[in-house]
């Protein structure tokens, strides 16, 4: 089954297949930490490129992500119509100084904050699921819209972070 395009990033969501959707959102932290292992703190810190991020920067970017979802998912669930806020992940990663950060808290972080948001959609119902926020840039978008979007953002971070360590490890 063809997914529509996503209104955020514009694409089908190919990664995801037919995957439930909440069990991806489930199943990526544990993921994305396998496939971080026990790479010292130096190479996590690494850029592959100067222009590229290094893992530490991925996984606090992460944590970002999944925080505006759960406020996103929160605000919209709660407030139908509601608008939600725009963030730049450029400036955040460098505003925020994510080169700095911890990459192992950043990733249980990211981790506990998962489990909580997968809880909440669990508990949402197919109509609340189906519940609009406006986005400044994407316009009208729904909590399940925001889910998938997640799902595949999971996945795009997590061959990100495997091809930054091989590249690395070279």
């Amino acid at each position: 089954m063809a997914r529509s395009a996503c209104p955020v990033c514009r694409s089908a969501h190919h990664r995801l297949g037919r995957r439930n959707v909440v069990k991806a959102l489930a199943a990526a932290p544990r993921a994305i930490a396998r496939a971080v292992g026990r790479a010292p703190r130096g190479v996590l810190g690494r850029r592959p490129a100067s222009r590229e991020w290094s893992v530490t920067e991925a996984l606090a970017h992460l944590l970002d992500a999944e925080v505006a979802l759960g406020f996103r998912i929160r605000k919209i669930a709660a407030e139908p119509g509601t608008a939600i806020a725009a963030w730049d992940q450029e400036k955040w990663t460098e505003g925020l100084r994510h080169r700095r950060a911890g990459a192992r808290l950043a990733l249980a972080a990211y981790a506990a904050l998962r489990a909580a948001n997968v809880e909440l959609a669990r508990r949402l119902t197919p109509a609340q699921r189906r519940l609009r926020g406006r986005h400044p840039e994407y316009g009208p978008i729904s909590v399940a819209q925001l889910l998938d979007h997640i799902a595949e953002h999971d996945l795009n971070h997590l061959g990100q972070i495997r091809s930054t360590l091989r590249t690395l490890r070279g």
